[in-house]
């Protein structure tokens, strides 16, 4: 098995190219590819070299429950992880961030992968970003960050849906109208047993082995029943699924409590399916979605609607996994996995009506007693979502219901802080390994900022997206570092 140093990783000099990932956002007018962009995809290539090849021109496939026995000598298993470019600018984030977001993120896969044998994760990966044809001119910068293309136009045009109110309204939907329906590609990747597909502004911080062990091994094996019994649920009492096609959450944070709650759309765990895709395009061009906030809203007339992104991947697929496919998913404890920090208890924005007097202070998801969100233990959680505590690349330091700061409202300020800082070790731990490799001090240009700086570990000057001080190392600490990954193998 190829044996890498842990948590290698480079980045760039604040000179950037920006991007918009499942919302996520930058300007692609300004995009710069120079010989650092340039160099740096050698380097990834380099130091994130695929196992299988590290390890057998010829490896063994893996048998018929998609497991490679690694134990005899056979590759590890490859996740594919993947995420989705649709536009190249909205609002949400400065150019400098985005980039370091990706940065991190694919940092942050390869850290809790069996290439770094601290994790004790058994499981390769493979990066994917889906990219639809809008977004074409500034898809460059993931594939020098290491992430396979795979270049989409929408998969339903708004003109191939019958049903008026969707046709006539569901450009208007957060975040991209029917273009985020490019995301149903995920469903298409070939080649691996399983997909994750999330949002950009996403971080791993511990492997998801058993998850991927409980769809993967034969179901009444006692492999297979164990790894199930330790998945952490939303509802521990629910009847699992005998085959797993797709992990998922919800977005409980939006919902009137004895509603229909909506998928959370920034994070899916699913196994890839071409017959799942084509249910998808089916449902959509026949666009049976009913307008308003009544009970019988939404997607099919069952209650999927009245939420932002309900019209498309926020809606949609909670209504698929639902009533067209029921039983086939697991929803995880939205606390542990794709944590958000965020409230959801029914006392503030959003959705909430002083009238429903007797709804007051209860759980948004039905239920006595549910988890709080906002003080979950981050030893517990998997992986985070930046939401509701914003972006560790905006330097938001403050609490109050201003936009850009932390809201009160929806989320938990010392715990928000907490969220921040792991980004920001995330991001120091491949600033040390840069200066640790090459002996370059480059790289401390953007760690010397001031401002909560026991939160932000020295990446910001200032509050707000102008204090951010983006990744930073010299063309010659980036060279010594290729020389030395280029050995690693």
């Amino acid at each position: 098995m190829l044996k890498l140093p842990e948590n290698r990783f480079i980045s760039r000099t604040s000179k950037e190219s920006a991007i918009a990932v499942g919302g996520s956002v930058g300007h692609c007018d300004r995009v710069y590819i120079h010989f650092q962009l340039w160099l740096q995809k050698k380097i990834i290539s380099d130091v994130y070299h695929d196992v299988s090849s590290a390890s057998s021109a010829n490896p063994t496939p893996p048998d018929a429950a998609g497991v490679g026995d690694q134990g005899n000598g056979t590759r590890p298993i490859q996740i594919a992880y993947a995420i989705s470019l649709i536009r190249c600018s909205d609002f949400q984030s400065s150019t400098s961030g985005l980039l370091d977001a990706a940065t991190v993120l694919r940092h942050s896969v390869h850290t809790q992968s069996v290439r770094n044998p601290a994790s004790g994760s058994k499981y390769d990966y493979k990066l994917y970003a889906i990219v639809h044809t809008n977004a074409a001119d500034c898809s460059n910068i993931l594939s020098d960050l290491g992430y396979h293309v795979l270049m989409k136009d929408s998969p339903i045009q708004i003109s191939e849906i019958r049903g008026d109110y969707l046709r006539k309204h569901v450009h208007k939907e957060w975040c991209c109208g029917a273009d985020e329906f490019v995301k149903l590609y995920a469903y298409t990747i070939e080649g691996h047993p399983i997909v994750v597909h999330t949002d950009i502004d996403f971080m791993y911080v511990k492997p998801m082995d058993t998850l991927y062990d409980a769809m993967l091994k034969p179901p009444l094996s006692e492999e297979g029943k164990s790894a199930k019994q330790m998945i952490e649920m939303e509802y521990p009492d629910k009847v699992q699924p005998l085959d797993i096609q797709a992990y998922l959450t919800r977005d409980y944070h939006q919902v009137i409590p004895g509603r229909k709650a909506a998928f959370q759309a920034g994070f899916i765990v699913l196994k890839p399916n071409e017959d799942i895709f084509n249910e998808y395009l089916d449902i959509i061009r026949e666009g049976n979605y009913v307008e308003g906030f009544s009970r019988e809203n939404g997607w099919g007339g069952k209650g999927y609607g009245g939420v932002v992104g309900s019209m498309a991947m926020q809606g949609l697929p909670a209504y698929f996994y639902d009533e067209v496919r029921p039983n086939t998913t697991i929803e995880l404890n939205g606390c542990r996995y794709n944590h958000m920090g965020a409230n959801i208890f029914y006392q503030d924005v959003p959705n909430f009506i002083k009238r429903y007097r007797d709804l007051h202070g209860l759980c948004r998801r039905n239920v006595p007693g549910c988890e709080d969100c906002r003080k979950t233990s981050l030893d517990l959680v998997y992986n985070i979502h930046f939401t509701n505590c914003r972006k560790p690349w905006n330097c938001a330091g403050k609490s109050s219901t201003s936009k850009g700061d932390i809201d009160p409202r929806t989320a938990d300020y010392d715990h928000c802080m907490d969220v921040a800082r792991m980004w920001h070790s995330m991001r120091t731990d491949l600033e040390q390994q840069i200066q640790a490799l090459t002996g370059d001090d480059e790289v401390l240009e953007g760690k010397k900022g001031k401002y909560k700086a026991d939160v932000f570990l020295g990446h910001c000057s200032d509050d707000g997206q102008r204090g951010y001080l983006p990744i930073s190392a010299s063309k010659d600490a980036m060279s010594k570092m290729n020389s030395v990954w280029d050995k690693g193998v």
